[in-house]
């Protein structure tokens, strides 16, 4: 694979926990009776926001991982669930790809699975 392609796959997996993909899946949640799911992904991304002004690490991944948890608890599909995390793995290894700071990824990745789990319990 050219080097320019999968330069440009990393970043196009990385828009997987881009603002506009977060707030298509909160669009999205509110069709239907989808309330609670709706709740978790704005409380979710609160506490990223208020975390991120005093810790700087990957909004990308925090932001997808969260996706990637409620969508997975609220589908409960094994098929779905096998998917999903295989293209957040890839979504992670694009960040090693890209060269960003180890301690940047490693505190977005547990910025992610903190606000999801305050939410879970929240909610």
């Amino acid at each position: 694979m050219k080097k320019d392609l999968a330069k440009e796959i990393s970043r196009d997996l990385l828009a997987l926990g881009g603002i506009p993909f977060y707030f298509l899946a909160v669009a999205r949640s509110l069709i239907g009776e989808h309330v609670t799911y709706t709740y978790q992904l704005l409380l979710s991304l609160a506490i990223i926001v208020l975390v991120s002004l005093f810790i700087k690490s990957n909004l990308h991944l925090a932001r997808s991982l969260v996706v990637l948890v409620f969508s997975v608890l609220y589908y409960s599909e094994p098929k779905f669930t096998a998917f999903a995390s295989f293209i957040w793995l890839l979504l992670l290894a694009s960040t090693f790809y890209l060269k960003q700071d180890r301690n940047f990824i490693v505190k977005g990745v547990l910025l992610g699975a903190l606000a999801s789990i305050i939410t879970y319990y929240v909610i």
